[in-house]
């Protein structure tokens, strides 16, 4: 089921909030999780259950503090028969929460996947003075589309995303490639979407061509911008002395961990007693080398950390943002994951029924590693 949505008034975000008002009203849905604006004018995250308080909701929001992915990993680590959530997220945000799903954190029977076009998004520190007092700014972000590649005031994630359209949904609603004065494409991709597309009034056809142009446009141009920042960052940091310097900056606070919708692991190894050493150790470990820099391991703490998140890594650059001494995360996890998938011919979020790289065994895979 698929086809365009009259938009009433010129507003496209109304027009997604009645959708939001009916499926909430019918008890299609218990509850949606979008986002928000808070009291303050914040971007934020909220999940409605009262279809009265809707007005609040803002679906086309072009902000993004947090990967909602981390959001749904709490809310949705066990099912429950009794609600049934609908997930108005973006493409990034979809592609972890696929990631979630395949490594069991999680549980998929409570939720739908409704996904909405993403141009790319502003750091959510600092949007209230961008945005001002224009009730109207998140519409101009749909409608105002010529300048979306080139907008670098988007965040760096978003700088360097190929997939402005989720690739794994129940429900997907489009702006891009289209006149959201007027109309918003929508395509039900199973039976969960075509459920609340029930008694929608829609224009059936197929995907418009100016769509699919507008979308194959942006991400072709993302992909060049990418394959250029890459280039320059390994001028920056290849070879073991320019790698240690790029991460000279890290405080060890590990932001870029604890915000990453994808790195699920309930302990981490770097907040274990490993690393606790009382005075003495410290002092025998510093007359070994003579100094050691403190606090220690931050190097150590990257590599492993990109070692173990480089298959399921989303690229959504959600840990740059969180960086205090703004190390180049985003790019640098770009290069890292996507040669990474690229290996095993893998792209994260792509699809359910994908298996995850590292548990799959292909015995004829890297021949040239090791003996043949």
């Amino acid at each position: 089921m698929k086809g365009t949505l009259k938009v009433e008034g010129k507003n496209p975000e109304a027009t997604i909030r009645g959708l939001f008002t009916k499926w909430l009203k019918e008890s299609r849905l218990s509850a949606i999780l979008t986002p928000a604006y808070s009291d303050a004018g914040t971007a934020t995250v909220a999940l409605f259950s009262n279809p009265e308080k809707l007005d609040e909701a803002a679906p086309l929001l072009p902000a993004m503090g947090v990967n909602s992915a981390s959001i749904v990993a709490e809310i949705a680590r066990e099912s429950s028969p009794n609600a049934k959530v609908g997930l108005f997220l973006r493409p990034c945000e979809l592609r972890a929460v696929v990631e979630l799903m395949k490594l069991k954190q999680v549980l998929p029977d409570s939720l739908v996947l409704i996904g909405v076009d993403c141009p790319g998004t502003y750091k959510s520190a600092g949007f209230r003075t961008i945005r001002g007092k224009d009730a109207d700014f998140d519409n101009k972000h749909a409608r105002e589309q010529s300048g979306y590649a080139g907008n670098v005031n988007f965040r760096m994630g978003c700088q360097m995303c190929e997939f402005p359209k989720p690739l794994v949904f129940d429900l997907n609603v489009g702006f891009i490639g289209m006149d959201p004065d007027k109309e918003l494409w929508v395509e039900a991709a199973t039976d969960k979407g075509k459920a609340l597309l029930e008694g929608v009034e829609l224009a059936e056809q197929d995907e418009p061509e100016k769509r699919k142009k507008a979308l194959e446009g942006l991400s072709a141009s993302r992909k060049a911008k990418t394959a250029k920042r890459i280039e320059d960052l390994d001028k920056l940091m290849l070879g073991p002395e320019k790698l240690v310097e790029y991460f000279a900056d890290c405080l060890n606070c590990h932001n870029c961990m604890k915000v990453c919708p994808v790195c699920y692991c309930r302990e981490c190894f770097f907040d274990s007693d490993t690393f606790q050493r009382d005075i003495g150790e410290h002092v025998r470990v510093s007359l070994r080398k003579g100094a050691t820099r403190m606090p220690s391991e931050t190097l150590l703490f990257h590599l492993t950390r990109m070692n173990h998140m480089m298959a399921s890594c989303v690229q959504c650059g959600i840990c740059e943002d969180s960086c205090p001494v703004t190390i180049g995360l985003a790019t640098l996890f770009k290069k890292v994951s996507q040669n990474a998938q690229k290996e095993f011919d893998y792209v994260s979020g792509r699809n359910l029924d994908e298996p995850l790289p590292l548990t799959t065994f292909r015995e004829a895979e890297f021949p040239k590693v090791g003996e043949e």
